[in-house]
């Protein structure tokens, strides 16, 4: 039994909430860009060797993207963002618990591919959630994620990096 699609209003929540989970999912793969001078100076490797840190988000993500639509076909799209969220959260664990570029390499693709699960189901979920008539409004709604991402990200990383290493 199909469930009524509903007016935006009464979607808040539950867009909002895909706009939290796209912010973080956006987020942790931009992360690295402002901490690279820091991250290049403690692993002591050069800007060829971080530039392959994001060809290998990037990578993952391209993936993922281009295999969603089978995967959900497996999963539903609400199972399949839960499994993103659950898989950038293990893939940021890693990242952050390793000593070894490799390890970081692996955990970084993991990040990437985690994330490249994303977006055709949270787009999917939005269509499902509201009416046809408010999908551009919807979907601009969601789109603020990646903007607010590229504005938190410096002045997050900038914070942290007073108490962290």
């Amino acid at each position: 039994m199909e469930r009524p699609i509903s007016s935006i209003r009464s979607q808040m929540f539950p867009l909002l909430f895909l706009v939290w989970i796209f912010f973080l999912n956006f987020l942790s793969r931009i992360i690295l860009s402002p901490l690279m001078p820091a991250i290049e100076q403690e692993m002591r490797i050069g800007h060829g060797e971080a530039g392959s840190l994001f060809f290998l988000i990037s990578f993952g993500y391209c993936l993922m993207l281009f295999a969603s639509g089978f995967i959900s076909r497996i999963f539903n799209h609400r199972k399949m963002i839960i499994l993103s969220a659950m898989m950038v959260g293990f893939s940021l664990l890693i990242v952050g618990l390793s000593h070894h570029l490799w390890a970081i390499r692996i955990g970084l693709l993991w990040l990437g591919m985690a994330a490249g699960l994303y977006l055709p189901s949270g787009i999917a979920t939005i269509t499902e959630l509201v009416d046809p008539k408010d999908w551009g409004k919807a979907v601009a709604i969601h789109e603020l994620a990646p903007n607010l991402g590229f504005l938190a990200a410096p002045i997050l990383s900038e914070f942290l990096l007073k108490w962290a290493s």
